[in-house]
């Protein structure tokens, strides 16, 4: 795939979680992978689009595309459709999503071992702690997707009435902290990759990281596409490890050139401005590292065992027997 794909348009498809851009997808057979993003192209999808630019995955024999969707629940729904082999989504949702019975989609990687967001404001204005979010306005890409979440389990765990803060669905970008300036907002979630579009254009900002306890951002596919298909899973993981460890091991001006192989293939907004670029790539690049380069994608049993733990102490994650993920596909690659 050469630029990015933006995935229809008919206001009923998107109401039901469904995308006719890729319906064909559905039936895309062995061999051929295709990739959700949850929201528009960044660098903090490097993992896969470097590997797709670098040729890992047409080495591996996939025939891989990579699709921009609308949100991280739109990611599991399309996953559990069939109309995607793989999609990205946060580990928090994700994890809400599993728990229920007719649930088919199954974590077979984590790619952020830890939260990818934050919590933006004005400098004059900060708000630093969770206990101030009460009574405020806070925006986010998207409703009932991983940011979302993230925000529930914030407010419970701190005690907090998640009526008393209202919820606005905004980008993540100088718009919204432009409303914030207008009294619009009090602050909006976003992530490294927006922080670094800010920094950039000098904007006072007050930046609250989230530690949530939670996965932070994870690859799902479909238990009967797995089964069914599982050597093109285990290329993909394999493709997107190298990539990882690849991405690791190069200092800024072999990561700049990276940077301009991935601008080659996709269409990234931003990225031809390539000191923002470099801070963006560095910054996402520590999320996924977090546990250590050699376990780079893996899921941590320990981190979602207790991940779990605090969802459904929050009450917003049902009890359930079902295993919360699999590392058979991440052993298999790295063997």
């Amino acid at each position: 795939m050469k630029r990015r794909q933006f995935l229809g348009t008919a206001a009923a498809a998107v109401g039901a979680g469904l995308l006719p851009g890729i319906a064909s997808v559905q039936a895309a057979g062995r061999g051929r992978l295709t990739y959700l993003t949850p929201f528009t192209l960044s660098l903090a999808f490097a993992p896969v689009l470097y590997a797709q630019a670098s040729g890992r995955y047409k080495d591996l024999g996939l025939d891989f595309s990579v699709e921009v969707g609308r949100g991280a629940a739109q990611a599991i729904q399309l996953v559990a459709a069939r109309q995607v082999q793989v999609g990205r989504t946060g580990g928090a949702n994700y994890l809400v999503s599993r728990a229920r019975p007719d649930s088919n989609v199954i974590t077979i990687g984590t790619v952020c071992q830890i939260s990818p967001f934050v919590l933006i404001s004005d400098e004059k204005k900060p708000i630093a702690k969770v206990e101030e979010m009460e009574g405020k306005i806070i925006g986010m890409a998207s409703f009932g997707g991983s940011m979302e979440a993230t925000l529930n389990l914030m407010l419970a765990r701190a005690g907090i009435d998640p009526k008393s803060v209202r919820r606005e669905r905004v980008a993540d970008g100088p718009a919204s902290f432009a409303m914030i300036q207008a009294g619009r907002l009090h602050a909006f979630f976003g992530n490294t990759s927006t922080v670094s579009r800010l920094h950039a254009q000098g904007l006072p900002m007050s930046v609250m990281n989230i530690d949530d306890g939670v996965p932070g951002q994870v690859y799902v596919a479909g238990e009967k596409d797995i089964e069914d298909n599982r050597e093109d899973y285990v290329a993909f993981m394999r493709g997107t490890y190298q990539a990882v460890q690849a991405l690791a091991g190069m200092d800024d001006k072999e990561l700049v050139e990276a940077i301009k192989q991935i601008g080659d293939e996709f269409d990234v907004p931003g990225i031809d401005k390539l000191d923002i670029a470099l801070d963006d790539l560095l910054g996402n690049r520590k999320l996924w590292l977090a546990h250590g380069a050699e376990n780079a994608l893996r899921n941590d049993p320990e981190q979602w065992t207790e991940g779990a733990r605090l969802l459904q102490e929050a009450g917003t994650m049902e009890q359930t027997d079902k295993a919360l993920y699999t590392n058979a596909i991440w052993e298999a690659a790295v063997a």
